[in-house]
Formats: structure tokens, sequence, C-alpha cells
């Protein structure tokens, strides 16, 4: 399992937008050539809006990206109209945290503004200055490092570094919660003959209190235990732990004892179609004792085939762990499971989630349909229109999927 590295920044397009006097709102030019022209004619007007706005970061989310800029207006009279309105829009990825992105549109409008004020940059530019082509160097270089220095005469220059927010650390709510490493944790401690590669390597500085926690996390104690086993201070071993939440290197699961019960989630319908990652999972579950060598893919597929069935079976009917355990406990000694990491396992990938009561307040037929909404029908509807070119949102709000997401959540609403 990998932890994942700080997110680097990335701008798939630069946009000069700008308000032409007789076309509106247009995309004057862009890096790449040609990037979000088409979008832009349907959201153009709300990325260069009232002088209201001027100044404040505006975010137009079109399709699976966000176009992302702060309005710039200035008003002089050698301008048509007394004014000149423009816009360097970002194009980046929806999915991403986008607050170091609000402080680039910032600083490209800003630095953008003075050159227009004193050079008419982009007004009026010189003979030999392609606003284009910096464009392609500022996109490049803030891809590169988040940090830019490009000329644009012999007298002015863009220059400027991203500075990232101090991380705003996940709370630990519960301090019965187990806090499992996603990596070897000790292999971070000695970086000079770790395996570890360097891209998930310790994103901070060791010291020795976190040295002194490190050993002591290992899937089993919980937040309260460690806090108790370690020479440290309570709050610092939580502080200790919020750090490496913040940092994908640990994850916290809901402790794990034989009266616990589980409930599938529509994750639990997709896992088969990664074969790299339900192998991954075998290994997991069977403490690294099963590796596929040897066996031929039928074999192979058989072995995966009987650990999920023993997933949904840990599901089926709201039964506690200890039931499961009694029931199963020949096909789990067969495939040398260990029921810790196979339930461990699920609460990590998502595809199992602990409920604190039976299914008791469901009847038989409303425990199928929510089984069947959760594992069959959302999933394979959702997956029907991604392979018809739909995106995330788009399929998000298609009336079927819309109404049978509103009957799971009253049949889950009813059953807790």
């Amino acid at each position: 399992m990998h932890s994942h590295a700080r997110e680097k920044c990335h701008l798939e397009a630069l946009l000069y937008c700008v308000f032409d006097k007789d076309a509106g709102p247009i995309v004057q030019c862009a890096d790449p050539v040609g990037a979000a022209t088409t979008e832009f004619q349907l959201v153009g007007h709300y990325l260069i809006p009232d002088s209201v706005v001027q100044g404040r970061v505006v975010s137009v989310v079109c399709g699976d990206h966000v176009m992302m800029g702060t309005p710039v207006y200035i008003e002089d009279n050698s301008y048509f109209r007394n004014c000149f309105q423009f816009n360097i829009c970002m194009v980046i990825d929806a999915t991403r945290h986008h607050e170091p992105y609000r402080d680039i549109a910032q600083l490209l409008a800003m630095s953008f503004q003075t050159l227009e004020v004193e050079t008419k940059l982009l007004s009026n530019p010189r003979e030999g200055t392609s606003i284009q082509a910096i464009l392609t160097q500022l996109r490049a270089q803030l891809n590169e490092s988040e940090e830019c220095f490009v000329t644009t005469d012999s007298c002015h220059a863009i220059s400027f570094k991203v500075r990232r927010w101090t991380p705003a650390l996940t709370k630990i709510e519960d301090e019965t919660a187990v806090p499992v490493p996603l990596l070897d944790l000790q292999e971070l401690l000695n970086p000079e003959r770790s395996n570890v590669p360097q891209e998930i390597a310790m994103p901070f500085s060791l010291d020795p209190a976190l040295a002194a926690v490190l050993p002591l996390i290992d899937g089993v104690r919980s937040v309260q235990t460690i806090a108790q086993d370690s020479p440290l201070r309570s709050d610092y071993v939580k502080m200790i732990l919020r750090h490496l939440l913040h940092f994908d290197l640990i994850h916290l699961i809901p402790s794990i004892t034989l009266d616990s019960r589980y409930r599938l989630t529509p994750a639990y319908h997709t896992v088969l179609e990664d074969a790299e990652k339900v192998e991954e999972a075998v290994r997991y579950i069977t403490a690294g004792s099963w590796n596929g060598e040897g066996l031929a893919k039928e074999e192979k597929d058989q072995v995966i085939q009987r650990v999920m069935a023993l997933y949904a079976l840990v599901a089926c009917e709201g039964k506690p762990v200890e039931q499961f355990k009694q029931e199963e406990a020949e096909e789990v000694a067969a495939l040398n499971i260990s029921l810790r990491h196979f339930i461990t396992w699920g609460l990590l990938q998502g595809y199992l989630e602990r409920v604190e009561d039976n299914v008791g307040s469901l009847n038989k037929a409303q425990a199928d349909e929510l089984f069947q909404l959760r594992t069959e029908d959302i999933p394979k509807l959702k997956k029907h229109l991604k392979e018809k070119g739909w995106s995330g949102q788009q399929v998000n709000q298609d009336s079927r999927v819309k109404e049978m997401v509103k009957r799971m959540v009253e049949l889950r609403d009813f059953e807790a």
C-alpha cells in the first residue's frame, strides 16, 4: 500500500480572457493553443462578470475541470468604454484541492494588472511581445517548481512563489479508533537503508518524539492505547498522529472486536475490476503467506473469488464477527486468512463499513433492497453511464441515479 505524496501544482491550461468591445468575453490566447475555447463561450460571462467582484477569485465548474481566475477591471479614459477588463484563468482538474490555486489566481491578476498599467502589456503589446509565449513559460514553470520568473521586456518580469497554507490537521474525534500504517514506518526511520521509494519518503524531518511513537503504530493499538504506552504526553502523541494522518502515512479505522458488525458499500461491486489490487488484497489478509506464484490464472481467480465471497458473508444480515468466525472457520483456515487483516483491509479500501446496530429495524425485503441498491443497481448504472462518456458530475445528476440514491438513503437511515 502506498501513501500519497503532497500533490504538486498542475495547471492544465492558462487562458488570457478579455472583454472585447464587439464580441464580449473571449479567449484572446491560451496555452496550450486553443485550450478551453469552446467551454469558455458557455461560461465567459461568469469569469468576467460585473465589476462588483473585481479582485476576488471566481471559479466555474465545467465538466471535469474548474476554470479559476481573478477578474481585473482597470478604469482609464484611454480605453474604449473607459475600462479594460481581463482575467488570467487557470484550467485545473475538478478533483484537486483548490486552495493553492486561489493564491495563484490572485498573484497572476496582480502581476498582469501592474504590467498593464505600466506598459499596456495586454491592451497594446509591444512588437515582439507574445502573450501566448508568456503564458507558456508561466504554466511550465509553475507546474515544475511552483514558482516563476518570466521577463516581459528589459525592465519588467512576472515573479512569485506559491506559498501553501499551514495544513489543517484532521481532528481525532474517537480515541478508540485504530491507526493503521499505510507503509513500513520503521523503514522511514532509516532512510539510508530504506527500500521505500523517494516519492513517498517521510515528508517532514524526524525527531526523537516521532521515533518514540512510530513503533507503537501496529494496526492493533488504539489512539488511546498508543498515548498510554508512549513516554510522551498524550497531547503530543495525538499531534504526531494527526500529522501522520495528514500526510497519508496512516489511516484510522474503527476498533475491531468480536461483536462488531459490518455492511458492504458500493465500492465492493467494483473491486474485481482491478486485478492487481485484488491480488494485493489476498497477500495482505494472509499476512504475506500467499503470493500467487506458480498458480495458473484459473487457480488465482478461484482463490480471489473465495476471498471476495467471504466479504459478502461477513456483512450478511449484520452478523457479528464472532458468528462469522464460527460459521466460516473452515474456509478461513483453508485460505490461511488472518481475521484482523481481513476486516482491516475491507475498512481501508472502503468496501466494508461498521454499523453499530443490527439491521433488525428493516424487514428482510427492505434489507435485500438496500443490499441490491448498494452493491448492484447503483454501481452498475453509474458504470454504464461512464462507459457512454458521461462525466462524474453528469452521472450524479442523472434522474435515475438520484432516485436510487434517495431510496438508499431512506433505507439506510431507517436501518440506523
